[in-house]
């Protein structure tokens, strides 16, 4: 179940980073980050035939590129903090909002909480309110041109025998 889950989370981040912000992203089987990668993330809730949270980390200049992409502007143009929280933000909730259907089917229903940019300090894994320990039921790691993006999916209990994953 967990390859499937991760499979499934891959292929939609990478079309979603694809189609919102001309963003080409590539599975990475290894460990999350670069040495000195400083990474920025935020979560996003989600309930419905199972719950839980999803949380996406970027390496800060993923984040300068996918805000700027997002926005139209050129690549001399610098964004502000909040363009990228904003393009963050927008992302995990198309992320989501794809994720969700592609692992239960189009018949279902989710309501999708708010998405929340974590603060800087906090570490990415624990975030979002997530107590420490806690185990992601899947988790995949993309490399990008400028750097990594890392998604973590939590699960509240499991997924029903009944939803159908591809």
């Amino acid at each position: 179940m967990r390859a499937k889950l991760e499979e499934v989370m891959s292929q939609v981040t990478i079309d979603t980073l694809k189609k919102l912000a001309f963003i080409f992203a590539f599975r990475d089987e290894g460990e999350e980050g670069q040495p000195g990668d400083a990474m920025v993330g935020g979560s996003v809730s989600f309930k419905g035939p199972f719950s839980g949270t999803l949380v996406v980390t970027m390496s800060i200049e993923v984040l300068q590129e996918l805000a700027g992409n997002m926005l139209g502007l050129d690549d001399a143009e610098e964004t502000t903090e909040d363009h990228r929280s904003d393009a963050l933000k927008e992302t995990m909730n198309v992320i989501c909002g794809n994720l969700l259907p592609a692992i239960a089917g189009d018949e279902v229903v989710f309501d999708i909480g708010v998405p929340k940019v974590l603060p800087a300090d906090q570490e990415m894994k624990k975030g979002a309110g997530i107590a420490a320990g806690l185990e992601p039921s899947a988790k995949v790691n993309l490399d990008l041109d400028e750097g990594q993006c890392v998604l973590f999916l939590f699960l509240d209990g499991e997924i029903p025998k009944d939803v159908i994953l591809p």
